[in-house]
């Protein structure tokens, strides 16, 4: 077989071609919102089986590559070998801060699944949408396990991460209001009149109060803003500080707050990474999001706070469901 310019190559030469499913980003929105309450169950059953140890886990460190201009490209490898079967996911993923190419998008690149016997790319996910959601999920789960009683709560940053967990955390719990906090008012006005005409109890808001049950956090803050009661709630979930130079909390959280993460790497990044280096933190991986899931923290009125800076697990567990939606 000839190609124009090129050498022949003998026909037992020429790779064979391999199916590949593309999931774009409306269907990737479509099938992860069609039935929030569906997600979040199948998060918590697929991360349980983690926990009980029914499951092997390959979760190798995810690999950051920054650019001395700014921005970032993200290598996020996950195996998990289960009951379910074998789901093999790598994330490929970028931050946009230059944004010429690709306007007023600032998470870029894809999810692939590999065959599990073949290893060739069976299926390519848009990954922006399905990054910001799969965040949504784990700051849901998060609130569900460490403020049960919780029924008012704001979230700060009216992006995309702002708008998926809002509307997860009211199919987490029944939540009587739901406050978005933007630095642009007329993004939180439109986030909020979207989430309300689906139903979840939201409304634009101009502060953070601190009278919420629990403030979500999902920024590009460079700089620390929430600090603990009185002038914060007594639970945050921090999402935005998934960077070295991106922070959201207030150094008097770490000496005062009981802490989980998603996952180990949360310690490498952001505020924790800050407080590690000025010895307010140990250097001991604290809790994580499956020991939450199963084994619930004490009662109490202690303080708690949950950082998220984004698991390559949570990505798989996000391609199994979509997957599984696939009929």
């Amino acid at each position: 077989m000839r190609e124009r310019g090129g050498t022949p190559l003998p026909a037992t030469l020429w790779p064979q071609p391999a199916h590949c499913r593309e999931w774009g980003e409306a269907e990737v929105h479509h099938r992860l919102t069609a039935n929030p309450a569906a997600y979040l169950a199948f998060a918590e059953a697929y991360l349980g089986e983690l926990g009980a140890d029914r499951t092997q886990i390959e979760l190798p460190p995810k690999q950051v590559f920054t650019e001395p201009a700014g921005g970032d490209f993200r290598l996020m490898p996950c195996v998990v070998r289960g009951p379910r079967g074998v789901l093999k996911t790598v994330k490929v993923i970028g931050t946009n801060r230059v944004q010429i190419r690709v306007p007023g998008q600032i998470t870029v690149g894809e999810l692939l699944v590999l065959d599990s016997a073949e290893h060739f790319v069976s299926h390519r996910f848009a990954g922006c949408l399905l990054s910001s959601a799969r965040t949504g999920v784990t700051a849901a789960l998060a609130l569900k396990y460490l403020a049960a009683q919780a029924r008012r709560v704001t979230v700060i940053g009216a992006g995309r991460v702002g708008y998926y967990v809002a509307l997860y955390c009211a199919h987490a719990l029944p939540l009587a209001r739901i406050d978005i906090v933007d630095q642009h008012p007329g993004r939180a006005e439109a986030t909020a009149r979207a989430l309300a005409s689906c139903g979840v109890p939201c409304q634009a808001a101009e502060t953070a109060d601190a009278d919420s049950d629990a403030w979500l956090l999902a920024t590009a803050s460079t700089e620390p803003f929430c600090a603990p009661p009185p002038l914060g709630p007594a639970l945050a979930v921090s999402l935005g500080a998934d960077a070295l130079d991106q922070h959201e909390l207030c150094d008097a959280w770490a000496d005062r707050a009981g802490l989980w993460v998603d996952s180990v790497d949360a310690l490498a990044y952001g505020d924790l990474h800050s407080w590690r280096r000025q010895g307010l933190i140990a250097d001991t991986p604290p809790p994580d999001l499956l020991t939450l899931l199963a084994s619930a923290p004490p009662a109490g009125s202690s303080l708690r706070l949950f950082v998220s800076t984004g698991c390559a697990l949570l990505d798989n567990m996000t391609a199994a469901y979509l997957l599984a939606t696939d009929h």
